[in-house]
């Protein structure tokens, strides 16, 4: 039998293959795909097929000669010098560590505080966080910003102690701080995550330098211009910032992809709910894509609830967001986060 991929794009959604044989062989493939769920258009010597990634990944149990190199050619890699994710058919949960006191949705003085840190790093590391996100300044919008070296001396020693510590952990820092960036790679940072997209040439000279894991994102700020239309804009701005920082030396598998919800200051919960919506569109990029929709501000102001109420909306939008091909969770929740992700993940396997 022989099988032909129709859809050039990457996708972990819609993956169109067609199937030729005998009048035997479509037969039996017919029941098969019947056993995986998939969608056909058939006659009795060609059938097409519509298939997500776990439902490819079950009928390659079956014909693995036939769909392994294709199976393979949809995966999504995310790694760096101490890790490496297969993100295709595992989501992973990124656990928000705000060592701010103003942060959206849990700044407060004792942020601050050294131990309360380490306590937060070792409950989420047991509750199934895979990376660890520190931020030493809130990015929220019409936040106050603060020094670089203000933000360097917040982040610091707990970046030394998670170290110590916990020395499987895996570190991101989240800042727009050339100054920061480069300190926090010397002392081990394994992923810089840029809320403005890695958008100055101070910054891609760091990159180019140390070579490190990133997360990009498109904010809909300046200097990045707010979109009006995110599944068209969006791809095309991400799909030049990936040649750009390829270009200075990095890989693809060292590059993830943010969309930026709930970030442009003006229209949020429209601008928010379309940047959601952009995401299978994104993943046709081939790249990893983060979910980072945690307690976001325009929920309340689209479903009428409380701050304290967020938590349904958030878990709700994550997992549209997972069936849409987002593989990367940036969380408050781990928790309940890394529980969704299992049992979605459960799901999809029966």
């Amino acid at each position: 039998m022989k099988v032909a991929r129709l859809n050039k794009d990457f996708s972990l959604t819609n993956i169109a293959l067609k199937f030729s044989g005998s009048a035997t062989e479509i037969a039996k493939l017919t029941f098969d795909l019947r056993l995986v769920g998939s969608k056909t258009l058939k006659n009795p010597q060609e059938l097409i097929a519509f298939l997500d990634i776990y439902q490819l990944k079950k009928l390659m149990e079956i014909y693995p000669e036939e769909l392994k190199e294709i199976y393979q050619s949809q995966q999504i890699i995310w790694s760096g010098k101490n890790f490496s994710f297969d993100l295709t058919l595992e989501p992973i949960v990124y656990s928000i560590i705000n060592i701010t006191p103003d942060s959206f949705y849990d700044g407060k003085l004792s942020n601050l505080e050294l131990k309360n840190v380490l306590k937060k790093v070792e409950s989420d590391i047991e509750n199934g966080a895979s990376v660890l996100d520190i931020g030493g300044k809130s990015s929220r919008p019409n936040f106050a910003d603060i020094s670089a070296q203000e933000e360097w001396l917040r982040i610091k020693e707990p970046i030394e102690q998670i170290k110590k510590h916990f020395p499987q952990a895996i570190i991101s820092v989240d800042t727009n701080t050339p100054e920061v960036m480069k300190r926090v790679l010397d002392s081990g940072a394994d992923i810089l995550n840029d809320i403005d997209g890695f958008d100055t040439p101070e910054k891609l000279a760091i990159l180019q330098e140390y070579k490190p894991s990133v997360l990009a994102m498109n904010n809909g700020r300046l200097p990045v211009k707010y979109s009006t239309k995110p599944s068209i804009e969006l791809p095309k701005f991400f799909e030049e910032k990936v040649k750009q920082l390829t270009q200075i030396g990095l890989i693809k598998e060292q590059i993830a992809l943010d969309a930026g919800v709930g970030f442009f200051n003006g229209p949020s919960a429209q601008d928010s709910v379309k940047r959601i919506k952009a995401t299978e569109q994104l993943t046709r990029l081939g790249q990893a894509l983060m979910i980072a929709i945690s307690h976001k501000s325009f929920m309340p102001a689209l479903f009428g609830m409380e701050k304290d109420e967020t938590l349904f909306s958030t878990l709700m939008f994550e997992l549209l967001m997972l069936e849409a091909g987002g593989r990367i969770l940036r969380v408050h929740d781990v928790k309940e986060t890394k529980r969704l992700i299992d049992n979605w993940v459960k799901y999809q396997n029966f």
